[in-house]
């Protein structure tokens, strides 16, 4: 058996796995999909770290201002990180609001939340990324799931935030997959990452363990490990919703994804004795079925662009030299006689349509009710390539050693 044959079998297989599993994970435990009741509306920080986000400030203070969550009980921070534009004139407007400013020379995100959290009265703390916004009842939804004293952090639902581009329509699907595996994750006891827009903390854990590592790429999937790391469990709320602005461009997305990419491998290797039965899912599954579908996926890209490529190459050159007419391959006839019926194809078909159920399946958990046909062709076409080329830069990202900032304009 060829090379080819073999990864795509290895990657077929792996693939069609992991999406039972995740789904009979996810039907075991149907009925806790709906957050829980807060027993009791305690006092929550949130800090806006921005840098150069004059066009989205507004906006994200704004969801926050309009929570239907106890004015008294909600204490708003808006972090000006340096920025060179109408960022801190934006922020200043809200201060009549009882939003509390602070303007600082750039220093990065985590230096920033850190400031905030030395300052903050609330019980639990959390950042919003100053290009997200919140859904009025999302704070509330977080809340319900501290009644478990093991329960250190809780995760919102990231959706994108009016898909227009090409590239976000393909984020979009790949976030609503998100937000279907985020919830996996909680059930399984395996969250590796609190994201920047909503994740909610107990403040206690920072008393305890310190602030967020500075000079770390992704200070979001740090403290989730650490978290683990201590013992302690990590929920997700699939009903909180937060819909972040994506990058348009193909240049801001690839440095987005060099950062989180390489911040991954970064933390996880600083991190590597969590794979450890001792950690459960997280060791023993999740965290190695990781890093198994990003090499599968890099060897399965690599090897179908090179054969895309070799074939078309060896086509062009024997049918010119026949001088066959080009035009006549595009007169399309449906023959089921030159249907390719092999076990590799009919793995295939199978794993598309239970992608397929499962993409629905996540825009009903999002309760989304907007087309996502078109948008999901393009993801099926182009993600995989884009995902195997952001693991690629990522990974020789770090081993030279590169220097990431947090800072990346979108537009």
């Amino acid at each position: 058996m060829e090379l080819g044959a073999i990864l795509m079998y290895v990657t077929t297989y792996f693939g069609l796995f992991t999406a039972i599993f995740f789904f009979m994970t996810l039907l075991e435990n149907r009925k806790s999909l709906k957050s829980p009741k807060p027993t009791r509306l305690p006092k929550v920080t949130i800090a806006v770290p921005a840098y150069n986000e004059e066009n989205t400030i507004a906006g994200t203070v704004k969801s926050l201002l309009a929570m239907k969550y106890p004015k008294n009980k909600l204490e708003i921070y808006v972090i000006n990180d340096g920025s060179s534009d109408n960022t801190l004139k934006e922020a200043n407007k809200f201060k009549k609001y009882g939003v509390k400013v602070i303007d600082k020379p750039n220093s990065g995100k985590a230096d920033s939340l850190n400031q905030v959290i030395k300052k903050c009265k609330g019980e639990f703390f959390g950042a919003l990324d100053a290009d997200s916004f919140a859904h009025p009842e999302a704070i509330k939804r977080l809340v319900g799931y501290f009644s478990d004293p093991k329960i250190m952090a809780v995760t919102p639902s990231m959706m994108v935030f009016e898909p227009k581009g090409f590239l976000q329509k393909i984020q979009y699907i790949e976030y609503l997959m998100g937000v279907y595996l985020r919830k996996i994750f909680a059930f399984l006891g395996s969250i590796h990452v609190t994201p920047g827009p909503l994740s909610l903390y107990r403040v206690e854990f920072f008393e305890k363990y310190g602030g967020y590592a500075l000079n770390n790429r992704t200070e979001d999937i740090e403290m989730a490990l650490r978290i683990q790391k201590k013992g302690y469990q990590i929920e997700n709320a699939i009903d909180a919703y937060v819909f972040t602005v994506s990058p348009r461009k193909f240049v801001p997305l690839t440095k987005q994804r060099e950062r989180w990419y390489s911040g991954f491998l970064q933390n996880v290797l600083a991190y590597k004795s969590l794979f450890s039965r001792k950690y459960g899912n997280l060791g023993l599954f999740i965290l190695p079925a990781s890093f198994l579908s990003i090499i599968l996926v890099i060897f399965a890209a690599g090897y179908a662009l090179f054969s895309m490529g070799r074939n078309t190459w060896r086509t062009y050159t024997h049918l010119r030299a026949v001088n066959f007419e080009f035009w006549r391959m595009f007169d399309f006839r449906l023959d089921f006689f030159y249907w390719d019926v092999s076990m590799i194809m009919f793995l295939s078909m199978i794993t598309l349509v239970i992608g397929i159920f499962i993409i629905c399946l996540a825009k009903y958990l999002a309760n989304r009710k907007e087309s996502i046909a078109w948008s999901y062709i393009l993801f099926m076409i182009f993600y995989w390539i884009l995902f195997a080329y952001w693991w690629v830069i990522s990974a020789w990202a770090c081993i030279r050693k590169k220097k990431i900032q947090w800072g990346i304009q979108y537009e």
